[in-house]
């Protein structure tokens, strides 16, 4: 009998008949306190029993952190989230519809929800997460709408607003607020916050994040590359303050071509480009939310990837603290 795929299953060989009746008890589940009783009902030694606890150990899930939270999910919710919940319990080893409970209860703020935002937005409810924020005030506009975007009936309507028309049409839990009318201890109190620009972003845009120790993420796109930064962690990690002093060491004349970037109105936010980015970023805030919500990571991934659109190449990068950024210091 072999349990898993991939890398590491479980291969059991000479089961007894009640051993795998065992097995099939387990994949049920069943609670500590009841395992004694189980195996006696089965006519298992301790012996036996153990032998198979040894075993499928590393497959069974661990007991979830006690809920917070009296947030259930809706059987309807559940039905369309299937894939979601059984993602949670593979990387977490515990109940994943507890996983996923967590997260209703994680706020994060998206910048922009012109169409890579929307896109990113709609994963992270999809994937259980209770609030969405965000500080955009445009209007939909012809270049969000599309497959990859709103459709055409949302064009002139506030971003904000046809974005909770989207996600009140789908069974979930996420709600949708407006920044400006969150008061500033609200705003630190997000647990992350995602930036997207294209080929250049101005540092007023992500230092309030810094200042406000709100882990964030920044989606950048250009003529060759579509990038998702590591996730920065404020106190802990090189900020995009130390990216940007370490671009002005390679090469002086970056701070003026920057200035002259963000003001372009080019987009480089293709389909490609936005799929990769938006499913880099959404899992980088799931190990996030799940991580301060109690759910044990091997370990949190503080990577960042760019695509090469031309090669189709992935490479990951990091970069390290800027010797004029005190980032790591200030808390």
């Amino acid at each position: 009998m072999q349990l898993g795929t991939g890398a590491n299953p479980v291969i059991l060989r000479q089961l007894t008949p009640a051993q795998e009746r065992l097995i099939a008890a387990l994949y049920k589940g069943v609670a500590d306190q009841q395992l004694p009783l189980v195996t006696s009902q089965l006519g298992l030694s301790q012996s036996e029993t153990d032998e198979v606890l040894n075993q499928v150990g590393p497959k069974l899930l661990a007991e979830s952190p006690a809920p917070k939270t009296k947030i259930q999910l809706s059987s309807e919710f559940v039905a369309g989230a299937f894939a979601e919940i059984i993602r949670a319990s593979l990387l977490h080893a515990v109940d994943g519809e507890a996983v996923l409970i967590g997260r209703a209860g994680r706020s994060v703020h998206i910048e922009d929800i012109s169409r890579t935002g929307l896109m990113i937005a709609q994963g992270l409810a999809a994937a259980g997460l209770g609030h969405l924020i965000s500080h955009d005030e445009n209007q939909v506009q012809q270049s969000d709408l599309g497959p990859t975007g709103y459709p055409s009936q949302l064009l002139g309507r506030p971003r904000i607003d046809a974005l909770r028309t989207l996600l009140a049409a789908s069974p979930n839990k996420a709600m949708v607020s407006t920044g400006k009318k969150l008061l500033e201890r609200q705003l630190q109190k997000l647990d992350c916050a995602v930036l997207i620009a294209h080929q250049a972003m101005e540092p007023r845009r992500y230092a309030p994040w810094l200042s406000r120790d709100v882990p964030h993420i920044a989606v950048t796109f250009d003529a060759e590359f579509a990038t998702v930064s590591p996730m920065i962690l404020p106190g802990l990690t090189a900020c995009l303050f130390c990216l940007e002093n370490l671009r002005t060491d390679h090469d002086s004349n970056w701070p003026v071509l920057a200035s002259q970037l963000v003001s372009s109105q080019k987009r480089f936010d293709d389909a490609a480009s936005q799929l990769f980015t938006a499913g880099v970023v959404i899992q980088k805030i799931l190990a996030r939310l799940d991580k301060v919500s109690g759910f044990k990571l091997h370990e949190e991934n503080l990577t960042g990837y760019q695509l090469n659109l031309k090669s189709g190449a992935v490479t990951e990068f990091v970069w390290a603290q800027h010797p004029a950024c005190n980032c790591k210091n200030k808390s």
